[in-house]
């Protein structure tokens, strides 16, 4: 049975590495296989409590791994526990100093939203969350912003500003997040960076497919193994990947 798991574990680490495009980070990979981390679905939420989060971090985090991995005819982020599967990686295997980047970059999504609209993360509307978190999306990962670029490159002179509905917007007064008063070295850092988005996507992906849900719900491994001509459709219960 445990040899199951681990090969559960490791063909959910695999998805979440080509869905992110990339390798995963030490941390994650250790948590994955450890024995501490089996018992953070063990508890149901209501009577979990966070060791290094605190439980108002613990609410951001879940809402914001929700939108990263939302309910559709499967369970979210949040319903599988992801936020718990953090608290768990964090209190026992990440360095003190990676530790705390994550919870700096965790406050930085409320200083995002209080200088934008003088509230909390979560006092905000959908769509107001919605277009923090995709700032954040575009600033760690500023493909389109270098493609973008390139095109404004090849266009003939004066190229900034591009007039017209399709240019560029225009400079904006609006204040950065990292130039926010009263904020530690440690967030304003983080705000100027693209590392705790991705980490947090990853943590996320890891946390989901490694949970009862991911695995029983979602990630179904191929269920040809040797070849069969013929499998029965009802035995599989959706598509594979």
């Amino acid at each position: 049975m445990e040899a199951n798991s681990a090969m559960d574990r490791r063909e959910a680490l695999k998805r979440v590495a080509l869905l992110l495009g990339g390798a995963l980070s030490a941390p994650t990979i250790a948590g994955a296989f450890s024995k501490e981390m089996e018992a953070w679905a063990a508890t149901p939420d209501a009577q979990w409590t966070p060791q290094t989060l605190t439980r108002a971090q613990s609410d951001l985090l879940a809402s914001v791994a929700e939108y990263i991995i939302p309910a559709t005819d499967t369970p979210g982020a949040r319903t599988a526990g992801v936020h718990r599967y953090v608290d768990s990686l964090l209190t026992h295997h990440y360095p003190d100093a990676e530790k705390a980047r994550f919870l700096a970059g965790l406050e930085g999504v409320d200083v995002r939203a209080r200088v934008r609209h003088k509230k909390n993360f979560l006092q905000l509307t959908k769509a107001q969350q919605l277009a923090i978190l995709g700032d954040m999306d575009r600033e760690a990962y500023p493909a389109q912003g270098q493609i973008a670029q390139a095109q404004k490159a090849q266009q003939p002179p004066p190229r900034d500003p591009v007039v017209g509905p399709s240019g560029a917007a225009g400079p904006t007064t609006q204040q950065s997040p990292a130039d926010a008063v009263g904020i530690s070295d440690a967030v304003r850092g983080e705000l100027r960076q693209g590392w705790f988005w991705r980490r947090t996507k990853e943590l996320t992906l890891a946390g989901y497919y490694t949970s009862q849900v991911g695995a029983t719900q979602e990630l179904h491994v191929n269920p040809m193994g040797q070849w069969k001509g013929e499998v029965p459709l009802k035995t599989i219960g959706r598509s594979w990947a």
